[in-house]
């Protein structure tokens, strides 16, 4: 089964560097660190406004614990036995009515409410793609125009690779640029998105890469990656929306990130959730996951039943294929 879970080590050294950790949870023999979970703002563009509206008031004093760092989506994937349910979870976190994970798959589980979610999408490579343009060239005529029109959009913008520049140089114009493309989504990231970038780069050093984007002195957007033994992992992405919207940036970004795992050897991008379609005609397909909720509170339990139920839908999508058969 394909794993996409971060190194141990680098993990481990991320998550201790965020605020929010509440010590570690021992769930089916494994030990993991639980961290806090604070909803910010709802705005209604990725779930309904008023669905969000009345589950922040009935979960209103409820604590909720993730498990792993709410800051760090897709980098753990708990291992869970679905026919132990709440069994696997002998000590439970003390005034603490919902705890939540993310698996990979779509297996029900014992004792628990699981909601699909949107899928990683992940380019394998090809091994003897040895450049940007062998993987280009690797693609069907249509799909590579298309991928040269984005970079042909993009030309004016430069790219700086801010990997090794000190992160004060280039964090608060980052942070700002990140809290702008975040505004109009559902998120759980700390309220100092300063503070979460530099825990990002002092715990990864250098294997945590960072291009900016600029044009005519001005910056206009940003994208971060994690380098890992065999995968590198699109992180967090910020952007100027009126440049974006005719520069096709998320496209290129994604792009420059194909490049890095080509260059740096690894077998595999993971690009993240969210923009399925789009990332497919750039060679990526779907990891099926999803999210489990383990709650004991009865009224916490039934709500998140009709959440499930009747209220939770995820964006369909038409799946591309860009590359020539073989």
């Amino acid at each position: 089964m394909l794993t996409l879970e971060l190194t141990p080590s680098k993990f481990e050294a991320i998550q201790a560097a965020l605020p929010g950790g509440k010590g570690w949870i021992r769930v089916n023999n494994r030990s993991y660190l639980h961290a806090d979970l604070a909803l910010q703002r709802p705005t209604g563009r990725y779930v309904s406004r008023l669905v969000l509206r009345i589950t922040n008031t009935l979960l209103s004093g409820v604590h909720i614990r993730t498990l792993g760092h709410n800051a760090m989506p897709g980098l753990l994937f708990p291992q869970l036995d679905p026919a132990k349910g709440l069994s696997q979870i002998p000590i439970w976190p003390k005034g603490y009515k919902l705890l939540i994970a993310n698996v990979l798959g779509m297996e029900s589980i014992r004792d628990a409410i699981t909601i699909p979610a949107q899928p990683f999408m992940v380019l394998e490579l090809d091994s003897s793609w040895q450049s940007f343009e062998d993987y280009l060239g690797a693609m069907t005529t249509k799909y590579r125009t298309r991928a040269k029109k984005a970079l042909k959009l993009a030309e004016g913008c430069e790219r700086v690779d801010l990997s090794d520049v000190p992160a004060e140089e280039w964090i608060p114009w980052a942070a700002k640029l990140l809290r702008q493309t975040l505004k109009d989504k559902t998120v759980t990231l700390p309220v100092s998105l300063e503070e979460l970038l530099k825990s990002f780069k002092s715990s990864l050093g250098k294997d945590f890469r960072v291009y900016g984007y600029r044009k005519e002195g001005e910056w206009l957007g940003f994208i971060s990656a994690i380098v890992d033994t065999e995968t590198v992992h699109a992180m967090h992405m910020g952007f100027e929306p009126s440049y974006a919207q005719h520069s096709q940036f998320y496209q290129r970004s994604m792009m420059d990130l194909v490049e890095l795992t080509i260059l740096e050897g690894r077998a595999r991008l993971n690009m993240g959730r969210t923009a399925t379609e789009i990332k497919s005609t750039m060679g990526a397909q779907p990891v099926e996951n999803q999210f489990v909720f383990f709650a004991k509170g009865l009224v916490v339990r039934t709500l998140l039943k009709v959440y499930a139920r009747y209220f939770h839908r995820l964006n369909p999508y038409t799946l591309r294929n860009p590359f020539r058969q073989m």
